[in-house]
């Protein structure tokens, strides 16, 4: 989804993968892909041209027991980074912090209340580091019950599927 935007400003993003435990869990993927769509955004935003993305994605053992990882998104960026003051306040709704840099750049100040809301209700955890003209990391751990190997949503057993592909290789 990010993709052409990273093109288009010449960013450089990876996706680092470790230490999956398990590869299917349970969880509300509308609302986790709200949140980590709205990481992603912050980072393209607030990343000059040049700068590079990173996102980490890693699990470990949960302390709510068997059948639950502990699984860990880190979103990391080189952009303009934020002052220690303005970190404090991040998550209260219609906070923006006060300086030229972020002034040139579109939002209202909501997206990062509505992700805490999210990975609260979610009973996950969201802190960052950040540093001004070095950048910002964004740490979000869950507690998601771990699925079954093989369990799938749909059972296909028996049934024609066409899978669609647009790449032209």
């Amino acid at each position: 989804i990010i993709q052409p935007q990273v093109r288009a400003r010449r960013q450089q993003f990876d996706v680092f993968i470790q230490d999956i435990q398990s590869e299917n869990v349970y969880a509300d993927g509308v609302r986790l892909n709200q949140v980590l769509m709205n990481l992603l955004s912050n980072a393209l935003k607030f990343t000059p041209s040049g700068g590079s993305i990173t996102v980490t994605v890693s699990q470990e053992d949960s302390p709510m027991g068997a059948g639950f990882v502990r699984t860990h998104f880190r979103v990391k960026d080189t952009g303009i980074g934020m002052s220690a003051e303005f970190q404090k306040k991040i998550f209260n709704s219609f906070e923006r912090e006060d300086n030229a840099r972020v002034h040139k750049t579109e939002g209202t100040g909501l997206g990062m209340a509505i992700t805490k809301y999210i990975i609260d209700q979610m009973g996950g955890t969201i802190e960052v580091k950040s540093e001004q003209n070095k950048g910002s990391e964004f740490h979000v751990a869950l507690d998601l019950k771990a699925a079954a190997d093989g369990a799938s949503e749909q059972e296909l057993d028996g049934k024609l599927v066409l899978f669609a592909d647009g790449d032209s290789r």
